[in-house]
């Protein structure tokens, strides 16, 4: 069996999906099994809603639609970066983006081929689950961390099953067409999508594996 630990060295974030459909009992195992993460207060905010099938095509051919009509999105559900993003953290999102155009093989000088590649995250990269976390608009930036912590147990549940993922806080530029497409209340605001499905074993960007900060810009261990 393979430990948390080699699963999380093993975890990447994949941009290409083959058409292998997942098993529904499969994917509702992973999901129902992320919801045993710890959440303050045991409020358990999360809302999910899982698409594959007829359901997440028609959300794509809605994206589509606008984005052919001229339309951008609806308008950021909150900020996906901080304005003026001081070092070290501007540099290190600076260098995901070009290491991941380069796998890619997209020039800066592309401009078209990088919009292409962007549109992708709108298609959920072709996987067959599209997955959508949301949270009560009445919640605080406290079940926010709740939120990441169900995160990131879905990814090492779907990880440990031989599925790949990609968390995709993109979405939360679509929040009107998304709510409307899935018949949502106003009151549930959009936190993530999740691309869920089997990796495209013959595509390059798979291979990426983003470089992480040593540990000695960011941890400090103190009374030893």
């Amino acid at each position: 069996m393979q430990s948390v630990s080699e699963i999380m060295q093993r975890r990447q974030s994949v941009r290409a999906f083959s058409d292998t459909q997942v098993e529904e009992s499969e994917l509702r195992e992973i999901l129902e099994l992320a919801g045993l993460a710890p959440s303050g207060g045991n409020v358990q905010p999360w809302t999910v809603i899982a698409l594959t099938g007829a359901a997440l095509d028609e959300l794509r051919a809605q994206v589509k639609q606008t984005l052919e009509s001229g339309g951008g999105g609806d308008g950021p559900e909150f900020p996906v970066y901080p304005e003026g993003m001081v070092e070290p953290y501007r540099s290190r999102r600076y260098a995901c983006g070009e290491k991941l155009y380069k796998a890619l093989e997209i020039p800066r000088e592309d401009k078209m081929g990088r919009v292409t590649q962007v549109m992708k995250n709108f298609e959920f990269f072709s996987a067959p689950v599209g997955i959508f976390l949301f949270m009560d608009r009445s919640m605080a930036e406290p079940q926010c961390l709740d939120m990441g912590i169900y995160l990131q147990s879905l990814m090492l549940l779907a990880e440990e099953r031989g599925l790949k993922t990609c968390p995709q806080v993109s979405w939360t530029t679509w929040p009107k067409t998304i709510a409307k497409t899935l018949d949502l209340d106003s009151d549930q605001k959009l936190m993530a999508g999740i691309a869920l499905g089997y990796a495209a074993e013959d595509q390059p960007v798979n291979s990426l594996q983003q470089d992480r900060a040593d540990s000695g810009e960011w941890l400090s261990i103190r009374g030893y």
